[in-house]
């Protein structure tokens, strides 16, 4: 089971390195480096999750037996009044499978949908039909695919939640 958490600056060493694990699994799959996309949250230095949460943007993160497996980060969106924006939602590779990132997502959704957004956003990289294929299970829809930014070596799609709903399997 999943503990849904808020952690304080004194766990985010913890979540650092479940999203340098989780999204690490990617950079050889997707050919990621830190010349190509040194935003990539497996590269990030120690002080980046505070730099987000200081933003409004709230970290939510997931843990098994007292150690967190899973986070992500949900806010509302900078551009649109109406959605929210969850981002670099990561689960360990070996948590993953057992509904840690579904709760993540049901309560970002949830948490969106409490301050008045009719919409849910994310951005993945195109290629990763796996992931592709988990968001649309829990209710997403492409709004935009294949999009190109800059050096990043993958494509970029766009996917939307009606927060009318809550995300089902």
């Amino acid at each position: 089971m999943c503990e849904l958490i808020e952690p304080g600056p004194d766990r985010y060493d913890e979540c650092l390195q479940v999203l340098r694990d989780g999204f690490g699994t990617q950079v050889d799959e997707f050919g990621i480096t830190p010349e190509n996309d040194p935003d990539y949250p497996c590269f990030w230095p120690s002080d980046r999750i505070a730099v987000l949460v200081a933003r409004p943007t709230v970290l939510l993160a997931v843990e098994q037996e007292g150690r967190i497996v899973g986070c992500c980060f949900v806010g509302p969106s900078r551009r649109d009044a109406g959605a929210w924006t969850l981002r670099h939602l990561a689960v360990a590779p070996a948590s993953r499978h057992r509904g840690c990132g579904e709760r993540l997502v049901t309560e970002a959704a949830a948490r969106a949908s409490a301050a008045g957004a009719r919409l849910l956003r994310i951005g993945i990289i195109g290629e990763n039909v796996r992931l592709s294929d988990w968001y649309h299970r829990l209710g997403f829809v492409t709004v935009d695919a294949g999009q190109h930014y800059g050096s990043l070596p993958f494509s970029v799609d766009h996917l939307e939640l009606a927060l009318d709903r809550t995300p089902s399997r």
